[in-house]
């Protein structure tokens, strides 16, 4: 294993709860098995994967801190959960350099992006489907991941919208328009 990687994971280990941490190792294992199905490059993959969730237990204060002292700003109308994937792509860029293939792939885990590679790709759905998820229709996500990334990220969405709905939870306005943009290509 690569220095970079052992420093990562030390790094993770640190910051993260057992839980998380836990549950990104299998996003960065499920990453590199659809990186080899679709021909990109596992470690990269593998990376993105490992550290999608990096700043996901940090404070309030401290996700701010980041991102003030990187010269960006985080929609206050957005939700944590949303606004973990920016801070966590601004946190990776100015702790290990990486590259923007990488940093945007940890940008667009969460509710993806306009456009998004296969690496981006990749990891929204490593995202969903890794081992430790149990939850309906997670099986049939598994299955199309491997067949066709678009459709899995489509049916990945519509079922987290309806999950949304039903919770009366918001539903990012950016979200619907990548799904409208996915349905629209094939």
């Amino acid at each position: 294993m690569n220095e970079q990687i052992k420093r990562i994971k030390k790094d993770l280990k640190e910051l993260l709860s057992d839980y998380r941490y836990e549950h990104s190792l299998r996003v960065g294992e499920t990453a590199k098995e659809l990186a080899h199905i679709y021909h990109v490059d596992e470690e990269k993959a593998y990376l993105a994967g490992i550290i999608h969730d990096i700043d996901k237990e940090f404070t309030k204060e401290q996700n701010e801190e980041i991102i003030k002292r990187n010269g960006y700003s985080l929609d206050k109308n957005s939700t944590p959960r949303i606004n973990h994937a920016i801070v966590g792509a601004v946190y990776a860029k100015e702790k290990y350099h990486l590259d923007e293939e990488i940093i945007h792939a940890i940008f667009s885990h969460t509710i993806g992006d306009i456009p998004m590679s296969t690496l981006d790709k990749i990891v929204f759905v490593a995202d969903k489907i890794e081992p430790g998820k149990n939850y309906p229709k997670i099986e049939e996500e598994r299955k199309l991941a491997k067949e066709n990334l678009d459709k899995a990220i489509i049916l990945c969405m519509e079922n987290n919208h309806q999950k949304l709905r039903k919770e009366n939870k918001k539903i990012a306005p950016k979200s619907i328009e990548v799904l409208n943009d996915l349905k629209n290509k094939l």
